[in-house]
């Protein structure tokens, strides 16, 4: 590989030269301006794969053996010290060229569906509007019957191809009792699910039969929110800071018919997870994820596997009023079979929790395509607040 530094008036004549020494299958490397023009850096018989290793070295680009030299093929013993600035319209030509690509591969693919059968092609359209991931899009698709009735084959698909494919747990939440932990990272709504599992249990059962414990010591409230909650259902809520505590703690409430644990949030990436999950994995528990539909695809697949850590006995899918869309929910916990205990939507105490049920989401996720032009407005928050309050005392005084 030959690389030559070039200075001229303009970059017109800059890329003259380097046609004129170089050749049409000249690779320009950078280029800069200069207070009397440009600088071009160009290369001929170029290799991307040792200019990233040169460049991976930290050198400067200003090396003196670049100025207007040839550089040999295999380069003086130097050469790897050599890097580059990349001109900032190069990379933005590459980030537009990266993306006209994947448009192009996606055009492409369509095309090959239209090729193979036309109403597959009508109906990949739609399935992507609901956020489904392509790979459970293709599979669906691979499995509709091939007809005329476009409406047919859209409620086929969705029906009995998704529906079918979502998992749902075999029993309810609190069907079992024993002790429940929801896990989560933060802010994807625990501790108000603990409230309306707590609220609908007291409902159906009485306070006395409900044990509430927290090992959330991290987060700022945190303890307070639930103590809150509690007091409003007349049912304690305890603090345990280790393995030991929580042991402790569980054996005491032993005669308890349900025992509902609120954990820390965490992020996936925090380093203490691995030290709090094995803590909850010493407990004789039923662990269920908590993730919140509005989070991006990747995040959610993240949580799964990093809380995965633990034995998953299904998880809880909060904020659908909250997403405009649930295929990307739906796509992870069909790709990790992790069946769904309950959703959740909206802040009322306990009438926004609801048993899981596949063909609601689906055809929730199919409405939430139709009204995403017509969102509906928000509550604010202190009119949520003293709803939430109103109801928890409506159901410890029922």
């Amino acid at each position: 590989m030959k690389i030559k530094r070039y200075s001229a008036p303009d970059m017109r004549r800059a890329l003259h030269q380097v046609r004129q020494e170089q050749g049409s299958e000249a690779v320009i490397l950078s280029s800069r301006r200069l207070p009397d023009g440009v600088e071009v850096i160009a290369a001929v018989d170029y290799d991307a794969a040792l200019l990233e290793r040169l460049a991976a070295s930290g050198g400067g680009a200003d090396s003196p053996h670049l100025a207007g030299k040839d550089l040999p093929q295999e380069g003086p013993a130097d050469l790897d010290r050599l890097a580059w600035a990349v001109d900032p319209a190069i990379e933005q030509l590459r980030t537009e060229l990266t993306m006209l690509r994947g448009l192009l591969e996606a055009e492409l693919r369509q095309s090959a569906i239209s090729r193979r059968s036309p109403l597959q092609a009508q109906l990949a359209p739609y399935l992507e509007q609901m956020g489904l991931t392509t790979d459970l899009i293709a599979s669906i698709l691979s499995q509709v019957a091939e007809q005329r009735d476009l409406g047919a084959a859209w409620r086929e698909a969705l029906g009995q191809h998704l529906t079918a494919r979502i998992p749902i747990a075999d029993q309810g939440l609190l069907d079992e009792g024993g002790v429940v932990a929801l896990l989560g990272p933060t802010g994807v709504g625990k501790t108000t699910t603990v409230a309306k599992l707590a609220a609908r249990f007291v409902r159906q059962h009485g306070a006395r039969h409900l044990g509430l414990l927290t090992t959330d010591n991290y987060r700022v409230g945190a303890h307070e929110q639930l103590q809150n909650f509690g007091r409003l259902l007349g049912v304690p809520v305890q603090m345990v800071d280790s393995a030991d505590d929580l042991a402790v703690a569980l054996a005491a409430l032993a005669n308890k018919r349900l025992v509902l644990v609120d954990t820390a949030g965490m992020s996936q990436r925090d380093v203490r997870i691995g030290e709090a999950l094995a803590s909850l994995g010493r407990s004789n528990m039923r662990s269920y994820l908590v993730l919140a539909s509005n989070a991006q695809e990747a995040m959610l697949d993240e949580a799964v596997t990093t809380f995965g850590a633990l034995p998953l006995s299904g998880c809880v899918l909060t904020k659908l009023d909250e997403c405009p869309t649930l295929g990307g929910a739906l796509s992870v916990v069909i790709r990790h079979h992790l069946p769904l205990a309950c959703v959740t939507d909206g802040q009322r105490v306990p009438e926004d929790l609801h048993p899981a049920r596949a063909r609601d989401l689906v055809n929730r996720a199919a409405q939430r395509v139709r009204a995403r032009a017509q969102p509906s407005p928000a509550p604010s928050a202190a009119s949520t607040s003293a709803a939430v309050a109103g109801q928890l005392r409506a159901v410890a005084h029922a």
